[in-house]
Order: structure tokens, then C-alpha cells, then sequence
């Protein structure tokens, strides 16, 4: 086990390999991090390797194909950080799924997976990642959230996504408040629109939703826009901040 590493600090993004998180990726990395990141398909988690093909050759990217609702997974991943790193300073919960839309029409098991993926999941890392977060000089944890948890708003279609984020914010309280005492900072980041994968085959509703919500000039909210507000909430800048979702949202819930 490595508790020093060359690099500045320790990361571990889930759901890595596109959108937000590959631009998370990305950041970080330019940061001067170690980064640690899993996603579902082998494909996109071949093609963030080989874009960063010299960070992932000497051990500044760490990827892994595995889906953050097996717990045999989860286990795994963690202990490779443990075992590389020895430690962790950064905890991105980035991984999520809109399954399905509707209110009573959204399926039992379209309802669990979502529950499964954007709100048990990112518990389940921050418990298995404790030891870790702890040999940390400046822990903190990221969930990354959803401005549809803060309001029903129309234009938030699936009933089940905003729950699961709701769960998620409330989450983030909770823990802010039991792990305080022990210097782990937990907290949230909610965009409102983003232009990311997410919305691909709806790219009307995306336009639509950005002309009736997005107060500020109509404009919509960009994966980097997300990644900075992350990097500067995982900075020593943010280092009294703690339980709070920052909305990232270019107005989106102000009603």
C-alpha cells in the first residue's frame, strides 16, 4: 500500500466516462490529481483511456468497467484505491440514470434502478470509502444532484430521477452533519440544464426547457460549468463549506 503518492491529491469519480464525468476526468487531471474512475460500458471506458493514454500509462488514471449498484464491484474498486493510493481525498458521486418519465406511469424496476444508481449507490461508496477519506488531510465528498430535486417543477419529467436527487440532497445534510466532527466535508452540486449525453433524442425538450427555465439570458448550463463549480467546492477555498448543494443552474429554480 502507497499512502504518498507523486500526485496532489487522491480522487475517485464514479460514471467517469462521459459527460459531466469525463469532464470531471479531465479537470482533475489537469489539476495534477490521481484519478479513479469507473463506468458501465467497456467501449466509452476504452476511449477515456486512451484520450488520456500518457495519465493512464504512469498511473495518474485509474479506470475500471464495473456498475455502481454491484456491491462486489463497489468493494473491489475501493480496495484498489486503498491498495494503489492509500488514501482518498475526493469523492465524486457522479453516476446517474433517467430511466423512464411520468408520475404513476414509471415501471417498479425503472423506479429501483433509479433509487439503486443515484441514491443508495453513492451512500454505499461514501461507507465503503471511510477509512480512506479519513487519512485524508482535507476530505470531502461531491453528490452530484439535480435542480428537479428542489421543486416538481413540469418540466422535470420522471417522478422517480427527482426523488432519487431529493434523497440525495437530504443525504448530503445528513451526512455533512455526522461526519464533521471526523473533517469530511459533504456536499452537492445541482445543475440545471446541461447539454450532455443525457439528453440525447430529446434535444427539443432540452431547448424548450432551457427557453421557459433558464433565467439567466436563456443560457444553458455546459459540462465544464459543472466541473468548475465541483473543482472549486473540492478546493481549500471551499473549506468551511459544508452540507450545501450549490445550484449550477443558470436560474433554473428560481420558479
Amino acid at each position: 500500500m502507497n499512502n504518498i503518492t507523486e500526485f496532489s491529491r487522491v480522487v475517485c469519480i464514479s460514471g467517469g466516462s462521459s459527460g459531466i464525468g469525463a469532464e470531471l476526468v479531465a479537470q482533475f487531471l489537469a489539476a495534477g490529481d490521481q484519478v479513479y474512475t469507473c463506468g458501465r460500458d467497456p467501449a466509452k471506458i476504452a476511449q477515456l483511456a486512451n484520450r488520456w493514454e500518457k495519465a493512464t500509462a504512469n498511473g495518474q488514471l485509474i479506470t475500471q468497467i464495473g456498475d455502481v449498484t454491484d456491491a462486489d464491484f463497489r468493494a473491489h474498486f475501493i480496495a484498489t484505491i486503498a491498495e494503489q493510493s492509500g488514501r482518498l481525498d475526493v469523492l465524486v458521486n457522479n453516476a446517474g440514470v433517467i430511466l423512464a418519465s411520468g408520475d404513476l406511469e414509471e415501471s417498479i424496476a425503472d423506479w429501483r434502478m433509479t433509487l439503486e444508481t443515484n441514491l443508495i449507490a453513492p451512500f454505499a461508496l461514501i461507507q465503503a470509502s471511510i477509512q480512506l477519506l479519513e487519512k485524508s488531510a482535507a476530505p470531502v465528498v461531491i453528490n452530484l444532484s439535480s435542480a428537479c430535486a428542489q421543486q416538481p417543477f413540469s418540466t422535470c419529467t420522471s417522478t422517480s430521477y427527482s426523488v432519487s436527487k431529493a434523497g440525495l440532497d437530504m443525504l448530503t445534510q445528513r451526512l455533512a452533519r455526522a461526519l464533521g466532527q471526523r473533517g469530511i466535508r459533504v456536499n452537492g452540486i445541482a445543475p440545471g440544464v446541461v447539454n450532455s449525453e443525457m439528453w440525447n433524442g430529446a434535444q427539443a425538450l432540452m431547448t424548450e426547457t432551457v427557453a421557459r427555465r433558464h433565467v439567466l439570458k436563456q443560457h444553458i448550463v455546459t459540462v465544464t460549468d459543472v466541473a468548475n463549480a465541483v473543482l472549486f467546492i473540492a478546493s481549500a477555498q471551499a473549506q468551511l463549506i459544508t452540507g450545501v448543494t450549490l445550484n449550477v443552474d443558470a436560474g433554473y429554480t428560481l420558479g
